[in-house]
């Protein structure tokens, strides 16, 4: 008898488990079917997150929000991936199709990304934003986090995020920091006095508007050294 009862339950047992086997089976199938052709990319772990009882700010590139961006993954472009950056893991994450979770990317297979018009692709070992490129020169902006503690009350950390930007002239094979009309002006000292007028009669500005600062005067190098070859 107790031998016919285990046969029993271990046959319950097997029904069960095969019937719980096909219901995942059925979520998974239907998850492949969300996603479609970026089904692969969404196989990271789930980003863990900043909640905001611990932390002041986030560490996102540009906004905590997820932006509908061009992904090229394990040499495959995938085009309106809901995503955001994290700067400070240097880690790209995914909102899956269906809207469920957050995915972070297996980095070691993204080549690049594209967010709000801007590509993000890996330079000197971290991602950074790519401003201007030609095959002479290539622009780039550079964000650095460091967490902080700060002590709120006797046993309650917070944690804020601080933010460092820098930019740079990728020329030659070599990294060149720029900040200011000076240090451009020194990377072009055959065009510096023709940077130097298009810097005045643009009115540029490095400290309120040093990207676009920027981004004007290399540009415009760039067209000269371009005029010289011809």
């Amino acid at each position: 008898m107790k031998m016919k009862r285990r046969i029993v339950l271990w046959a319950v047992g097997c029904l069960l488990g095969g019937a719980v086997r096909a219901q995942h089976q059925q979520i998974f199938n239907g998850y492949l079917r969300e996603a479609g052709d970026q089904a692969e990319m969404f196989v990271g772990k789930a980003e863990r997150g900043y909640p905001p009882t611990l932390y002041y700010a986030h560490p996102y590139w540009l906004f905590d929000e997820f932006f509908p961006g061009q992904v090229k993954y394990n040499g495959v472009v995938y085009q309106n991936v809901p995503l955001r950056f994290d700067a400070y893991l240097q880690q790209l994450v995914v909102n899956t199709p269906v809207k469920r979770s957050k995915v972070c990317v297996p980095m070691h297979l993204v080549e690049s990304f594209t967010l709000g018009g801007t590509e993000y692709a890996r330079r000197n070992g971290e991602f950074v934003a790519i401003l201007f490129d030609s095959p002479r020169m290539e622009l780039v902006e550079q964000v650095h986090i460091i967490r902080k503690e700060e002590p709120v009350e006797k046993g309650q950390i917070m944690y804020d995020f601080k933010r460092e930007v820098k930019y740079f002239v990728l020329r030659g094979g070599k990294t060149h920091e720029v900040n200011k009309l000076k240090t451009v002006l020194k990377l072009y000292p055959r065009i510096k006095g023709e940077l130097g007028r298009f810097a005045k009669q643009r009115s540029l500005n490095f400290k309120e508007h040093r990207q676009s600062s920027l981004i004007q005067l290399v540009k415009h190098a760039d067209e000269l050294l371009s005029q010289s070859v011809k």
